[in-house]
């Protein structure tokens, strides 16, 4: 139909799709109307205008995602994913976005749920048999039960590096000596020329930083100074910013070269996730690497094989389906082990069932947290205050 104006002697404004979603069966389990226009941003200015007029107001940022998990829609797992399909940096991000908003994660958080209900369960029946003065349940149930809620837990959390490498890209210093081809690597990895190549020690004063999709995940590329003695007082600030990149990164990735003398070496954090190579193996293709991988910049060698080593230590296989990959979701995953740790010692060191039970009833506690069923108003405004605005 037509969008017409009320004033005008009803000028027609645009020509529309007006769809309208009945509750409960849309995205936010609301009544719902969609209104399509031809994307001019003047007529779309000018229909919101007449929309507003009419007593319509914008949507807050993330308040469609918001009200779908306030009528139970999706929980809030689901919710984070939405934000995350949105931002997603490569196809492996957003594929596994997808997989959490279909419930991957949801899933695993049941299964490891129902183990500790059904743990619960033992518990209560064994308090029921202390007053009866009858035969205890069988504990080795209850343990088998609580073994079972460990596993679970333990996949989820081992997968945690790798899932959130691919939901927020993986960031790699790249660092070592000055003049040992670090902004020539850092060029051919990211495959533009970004950083100037000059023969004088210290070309590099600041910290470059670039991206790239390495087998369909997102890398993000330091460029820094040469770690030496600095010559004036803006190289130093340079060694100052390369330090810091290098402690935020992932991976370091140490270039050294066939041509340099001996170099002490770089001491930086990353929790020691280093990567050596040995540049300029065109010049002297015969030394032996030591250990370090053998590439040149100039000539491209093995930089396909690199790539790989970098994805590898990234993510390799270690991201099963239902991987949690948010800090929020590490946390509380973390106390649902340590919960399930304590009612474990407890029932095998013979303790009474209400201090197992107590513990299951924290781990129960944390995993609501995760998928929203329990929640602190706080909580919802860090999470919903990050999306785009509307979504």
């Amino acid at each position: 139909g037509n969008i017409v104006a009320p004033e005008g002697g009803g000028r027609v404004m645009d020509q529309a799709v007006v769809s309208y979603f009945r509750a409960p069966h849309s995205y936010t389990g609301e009544d719902v109307v969609e209104i399509t226009l031809h994307g001019s941003p003047v007529v779309t200015a000018e229909v919101l205008e007449l929309l507003f007029e009419a007593g319509v107001r914008p949507a807050s940022p993330g308040e469609f995602t918001y009200r779908a998990f306030i009528n139970d829609r999706i929980d809030l797992v689901q919710a984070e994913a939405v934000a995350d399909l949105v931002a997603s940096k490569s196809l492996r991000a957003a594929e596994q976005a997808v997989r959490q908003l279909e419930g991957g994660l949801g899933r695993q958080v049941d299964e490891i749920g129902l183990a500790i209900r059904r743990a619960l369960t033992s518990c209560e029946l064994e308090l029921d048999f202390v007053e009866e003065d009858l035969e205890p349940a069988d504990g080795q149930r209850k343990l088998d039960l609580i073994e079972r809620a460990l596993d679970g837990t333990a996949r989820m959390l081992d997968g945690y590096r790798a899932a959130r490498h691919i939901r927020e890209g993986v960031k790699v210093a790249v660092v070592g000596p000055v003049n040992v081809g670090k902004s020539s690597l850092f060029n051919r990895l990211t495959g533009e020329e970004h950083a100037i190549v000059h023969p004088k020690p210290g070309t590099t004063r600041d910290v470059l930083h670039e991206s790239t999709v390495i087998r369909g995940v997102a890398f993000e590329f330091f460029d820094t100074a040469g770690m030496r003695r600095a010559a004036d007082e803006v190289e130093d600030e340079g060694v100052r910013r390369a330090m810091r990149a290098a402690e935020e990164a992932d991976i370091l990735l140490d270039v050294r070269a066939v041509d340099e003398g001996p170099v002490a070496a770089v001491e930086c954090g990353a929790n020691g996730n280093r990567v050596c190579v040995l540049n300029k193996m065109d010049l002297a293709p015969e030394i032996d690497p030591g250990g370090r991988i053998p590439v040149s910049a100039k000539t491209g060698l093995n930089l396909d094989a690199l790539k790989s080593v970098l994805f590898d230590r990234a993510v390799g296989d270690e991201c099963p389906e239902g991987s949690i990959n948010r800090e929020r979701h590490f946390r509380c995953m973390k106390r649902v082990q340590r919960s399930l740790e304590l009612a474990k010692e407890a029932a095998e060191s013979g303790h009474p069932a209400e201090i197992v039970a107590e513990e299951l009833h924290h781990a129960l506690d944390a995993l609501d947290e995760l998928t929203g069923r329990r929640h602190r108003s706080d909580l919802l405004s860090d999470i919903f205050r990050d999306f785009c605005i509307g979504k």
